[in-house]
């Protein structure tokens, strides 16, 4: 019943989810805490003005069914707590899109402010404020003045930082618009902050992307960007350039997967070619399968035969899909971990799903197509890309527009060159 449930909201559509806040028991405990909503993370907050659970979505836009289940920052307690501080009364607000946390207490007013489309809380009270930090991860520290950060350290620092893998998982860093007192000891952070001094707390994916996008990725020891990195850079630049100049994410993405394209279009076009011929031999295999059944050896040489009169090389299209691959990954990695904030048409945010589902099915028809002029009449080959595109859909209801109308664009450009190949071969065989 419970995976019924989870399929039947995964296949509904995925608009955009309104900030707000709810009540929720998300520990258990009988006592429910006030939940702060947003589109990448659920923050839950207690009556004592603690964050007691940090929520990090799997899928942007979707609601968090249990809380118990959900990727959760906490080690086991609060993951942030005002040390010394008990507030009477609490308020949360709306205001265009950001929400807003208020504790008032004797000493006065603490504040958290949740931006929209950002994993970064902050967090700031008109009173001189001590906070702990106890999330997942391995701790770090950089201090001001260091190059590279320590396992612990007291001090003016650039930020606290946790880590649960080098460079996968999630990450909680506690970072300021300048240098904070702050100490790390074991794998518990305290945070003291001045009067109308505020603190900055990013908890969400480990990722070199989301890093560039909240103003992390500058801080020294944080994230170091591998080759694959600067790639990833180097793309990340190029859609910004685009979108600075154009004011639409929409053409930003087209302009990087014509980029990509044309930089790929060599391979792609070796690869087509290929497969194109590979296709066009068939029959003359089949006849040679039939005739050597028996006969395993002589299938081998007559196959192998066949292939060298007709020039052909069945490992031709192997080695430029490999030497893609990595570069297509990375670019839907760039997409999918970016935050647009726009919408094309009736897609409301391309960093989330398709509410209508029409990219996914441009996507799914796309694929086929490409898989039906590839195939060459071979109707196992057609029937096992239906089969794939129907399990795959399911996965490709969830992606970010961003991605889908990137693999949808880069799907056409390719049925265009497939097209251009067979007609070529056409001619040749003419």
């Amino acid at each position: 019943m419970r995976r019924l449930l989870a399929l039947t909201l995964l296949l509904l559509p995925a608009l955009a989810l309104e900030a707000t806040f709810k009540e929720a028991d998300v520990n258990g405990d009988g006592t429910p805490e006030k939940v702060a909503i947003t589109n990448l993370m659920d923050l839950a907050f207690d009556a004592q003005g603690q964050v007691v659970g940090w929520y990090v979505k799997t899928y942007k836009g979707t609601q968090i069914g249990d809380y118990t289940r959900a990727p959760n920052l906490a080690a086991g307690g609060p993951v942030l707590s005002p040390l010394g501080f008990r507030p009477e009364k609490a308020e949360f607000l709306v205001e265009d899109g950001r929400l807003l946390a208020r504790f008032q207490g004797p000493e006065g007013t603490l504040t958290y402010r949740i931006a929209k489309g950002r994993y970064t809380l902050e967090v700031a009270a008109d009173f001189p404020l001590a906070l702990k930090l106890a999330p997942q991860g391995t701790p770090k520290v950089l201090l001001e003045g260091q190059k590279e950060p320590l396992p612990s350290g007291e001090g003016q620092v650039r930020y606290l930082a946790w880590q649960t893998r080098p460079k996968a998982g999630y990450a909680l860093v506690a970072f300021a618009e300048k240098p904070f007192r702050a100490k790390l000891l074991g794998k518990e952070g305290e945070v003291f902050l001045s009067p109308g001094e505020a603190l900055k707390v990013y908890g969400g994916q480990n990722e070199l992307v989301r890093f560039h996008v909240e103003g992390l990725l500058s801080l020294p020891g944080l994230f170091a960007p591998n080759l694959w990195g600067q790639l990833s850079l180097g793309l990340l630049w190029l859609m910004e350039t685009t979108f600075r100049y154009t004011g639409s994410w929409g053409l930003a993405i087209l302009f990087l997967t014509l980029v990509v394209r044309l930089l790929l279009w060599p391979l792609m076009h070796q690869q087509f070619k290929s497969m194109a011929e590979m296709q066009r031999l068939q029959p003359l295999i089949q006849k040679i399968n039939e005739k050597y059944k028996d006969d395993p050896n002589k299938r081998a040489e007559a196959t192998m035969k066949l292939y060298q009169e007709h020039k052909v090389n069945p490992a031709a299209g192997c080695l430029p899909l490999f030497i893609q691959m990595p570069i297509l990954f990375i670019l839907w990695k760039v997409i999918a971990n970016y935050e647009f904030g726009q919408g094309l048409l009736w897609i409301p945010d391309l960093a989330l799903p398709d509410p209508f589902y029409v990219l996914p099915a441009l996507y799914v028809a796309t694929t086929f197509l490409s898989t039906w002029l590839s195939a060459h009449g071979n109707k196992d080959l057609i029937r096992q890309s239906l089969f794939m595109n129907l399990v795959f859909v399911f996965l490709v209801l969830q992606f970010p527009s961003g991605v889908t109308l990137y693999w949808v664009l880069s799907n056409l450009i390719g049925l265009l060159q497939q097209w251009l190949i067979n007609k070529s071969l056409k001619s040749v065989a003419a």
